[in-house]
């Protein structure tokens, strides 16, 4: 439903583009920067893989060690980019760099997936955060449907930092008392693949609109959730597949 959603208002938002009325013909060729602004949703898949005892032997999970996490946030970006224009003027290729602001974060609060006793009070939980940064490069291809609109599509990379945070605390299921209240960390730059799909209007020779739909995969992080550790806390190992979906709207200034 959510993929549907922002699939809906992308084809809203591009219509309204479309529909705008056209004026003499311009070039899009040449440098241009601008300004976005979005609505983003960002999926954080838990599976933790092998779980331990605190000698270090393999032992099956004692709770689901699958977990669903997701968040959504307002984005902010700004993007750079240089337009070729070929084909008698009716297509366009283009590279863009863009940086993404937004936040997105999401937490089990109950247990670490695979160990730990949800009904138990206190009881472990877990925290899963990206970064508030992501920069991207993608190549355009666009085709011109009047004097003044293009629609596009778009293939490039983006890499974004992920953190995991795992607390256990005194709980006896999963650490040991005695050690008090324990939290493990980890993170990783990933870098993963994207494909937009947008529409743009030339209002001016100058001032461009647009709106774009952009899916991007991170594909999967492995970490330590929490390591085993002698006569102190049982240990999982798990991973995070982190995949994001786009809805923006923009402005920029052609030079």
């Amino acid at each position: 439903m959510k993929n549907l959603h922002l699939l809906a208002m992308t084809g809203a938002l591009s219509l309204a583009v479309l529909s705008t009325p056209a004026l003499a013909e311009t070039n899009p060729g040449g440098f241009y920067a601008g300004v976005s602004l979005g609505y983003q949703s960002t999926d954080m898949d838990w599976k933790t893989e092998r779980t331990f005892e605190s000698n270090g032997n393999l032992i099956a999970p004692f709770s689901d060690p699958t977990e669903s996490l997701d968040d959504s946030d307002t984005s902010y970006g700004l993007f750079t980019g240089y337009n070729w224009v070929v084909g008698q003027g009716k297509w366009v290729l283009g590279a863009e760099f863009s940086a993404l602001m937004s936040d997105a974060s999401d937490e089990i609060r109950n247990r670490i997936p695979g160990l730990g006793d949800p009904d138990s009070n206190p009881t472990s939980f877990s925290e899963v955060e990206t970064d508030d940064l992501a920069l991207g490069l993608s190549f355009r291809g666009g085709y011109m449907v009047n004097n003044n609109t293009m629609v596009y599509s778009s293939l490039g990379v983006s890499q974004l930092e992920v953190e995991t945070t795992s607390t256990c605390p005194a709980d006896t299921n999963v650490c040991n008392p005695a050690d008090g209240l324990q939290r493990f960390s980890d993170d990783e730059r990933m870098t993963g693949w994207t494909l937009g799909f947008g529409a743009e209007h030339f209002l001016s020779d100058n001032l461009v609109l647009r709106a774009e739909y952009r899916h991007a995969d991170y594909g999967d992080f492995d970490f330590t959730a929490i390591p085993a550790q002698s006569g102190s806390s049982f240990g999982a190992d798990a991973t995070i597949e982190v995949v994001r979906q786009t809805l923006e709207v923009g402005a920029a200034y052609k030079f």
